[in-house]
């Protein structure tokens, strides 16, 4: 009787193999997400890889690109939707296909003339631009709010590219901390007004370009899966839909503006298979690296890996360090007297490394295996100041600022 009951009335239930974000995002009482950018760059770009999938859910999707970008070079229709007294350079704007954007970089623009064309009954898209580098946490917080109750937000999902979105803050190398901690931060302050928040990262390895580790990322989603942080994985290939329509994306984007983001090449190459150093550069890759210590490509940087962003909050010193702090650039300032002191006790970690297969010697017959080490001297140390250039990279505007010229954007 029960198996002719299940065959009458069969029961929705979802794979086993499912990652536990999607599963989440799933939720019927899920209707309404708001996909982010952690912090800067082509960050909220990345969020094109899961733009269909929510679709396919049934979702309402609002977008918001805190980016590297300024706001206030957008020109045509693009109404401001927020401000914030004690910062004048905290615009957000809400910009469509119909806005004009700089030559150079307009990402957010051209975003939505891309889902304009493919989902033609939907348009116009939208999509809110705000500049990642005066945000505060507690300005980040009070514009989510907003954005929450105007289009009823039942779920956040923040994605980062690359994993410096992991760092603790005691790590040798942290690429540009700040902007994403102040998120992580928002959303581990938000988490209970909402049925869900994710924070997802891709592109494991290309923050090598911004000084951080491998190793460290790696121990940071171990320590996180540890904490009941992690919230599943997904791997993109070329013929997967997500990576399909994320790359037709950066198509559309490349031919409309100048800027092309290292950190979006590198991830369409390794889900085409793309690996090493030494290979041929992709095309879209040759205005910005040379490979050669540059870039190493490798399959983990077109994996998708998910956590719950209080858990991520919960671990991390630079959200203790920066919450509170009336301005981006006093944020960057806590940031750096904080790791002064972690320098002064000793406890600011050196430059962590995986190990290479020489690393795992052949025991002599009939021994147990053992790991030896490599010699001391076959992995460099840190330059000594590194991790206080990292720092002043990440800084908001004014004096600090000047650090940004060092890196190129992602």
């Amino acid at each position: 009787h029960q198996t002719m009951a299940a065959l009458e009335t069969p029961r929705k239930v979802r794979t086993l193999m499912e990652p536990a974000f999607l599963a989440r995002l799933r939720d019927p009482a899920v209707r309404t997400v708001f996909l982010c950018g952690c912090g800067g760059g082509f960050d909220f770009v990345h969020g094109m890889t899961v733009y269909p999938e929510l679709m396919v859910m049934g979702k309402r999707v609002i977008i918001g690109s805190f980016s590297f970008g300024d706001p206030s070079k957008i020109g045509g229709e693009a109404p401001v939707y927020w401000t914030d007294d004690a910062e004048p350079n905290a615009i957000v704007r809400r910009v469509t296909a119909e806005s004009i954007p700089v030559v150079r970089y307009g990402p957010e623009v051209h975003v939505c003339s891309f889902l304009d064309a493919k989902y033609p009954e939907a348009k116009p898209h939208f999509a809110y631009a705000y500049y990642a580098r005066v945000f505060t946490v507690d300005m980040l917080t009070r514009l989510y709010k907003k954005i929450i109750a105007e289009h009823e937000v039942d779920a956040i999902v923040a994605i980062d590219g690359g994993t410096d979105s992991l760092m603790m803050g005691d790590e040798a190398g942290l690429g540009d901390p700040i902007e994403d901690a102040t998120t992580v931060k928002t959303l581990s302050l938000l988490s209970d007004q909402l049925k869900c928040t994710v924070l997802l990262t891709i592109g494991l390895g290309c923050d090598r370009y911004n000084e951080v580790s491998d190793a460290s990322s790696l121990r940071a989603i171990a320590e996180i899966t540890q904490a009941g942080g992690f919230l599943g994985a997904h791997m993109l290939h070329a013929r997967e839909s997500g990576f399909r329509f994320y790359d037709e994306c950066l198509g559309h984007l490349n031919t409309r503006m100048e800027f092309r983001s290292v950190l979006s090449g590198a991830i369409r190459a390794a889900a085409r298979g793309v690996f090493g150093d030494e290979c041929a550069l992709p095309d879209y890759l040759k205005d910005r690296v040379t490979m050669r210590n540059d870039l190493y490509l490798w399959p983990l940087m077109n994996i998708i890996f998910a956590f719950d962003p209080r858990v991520v909050a919960r671990r991390s010193l630079l959200c203790e360090w920066i919450t509170g702090c009336p301005t981006a650039q006093k944020a960057a300032l806590s940031v750096m007297n904080h790791r002064l002191e972690l320098l002064q006790r000793g406890e600011l970690r050196k430059l962590e490394h995986l190990p290479t297969t020489a690393c795992f010697r052949p025991p002599p017959m009939g021994t147990a295996l053992e790991r030896h080490s490599p010699p001391p001297d076959s992995f460099p140390e840190p330059t000594p100041g590194g991790w206080w250039h990292i720092v002043l990279a990440s800084a908001a505007a004014s004096t600090l600022a000047v650090a940004v010229t060092l890196w190129a954007k992602r």
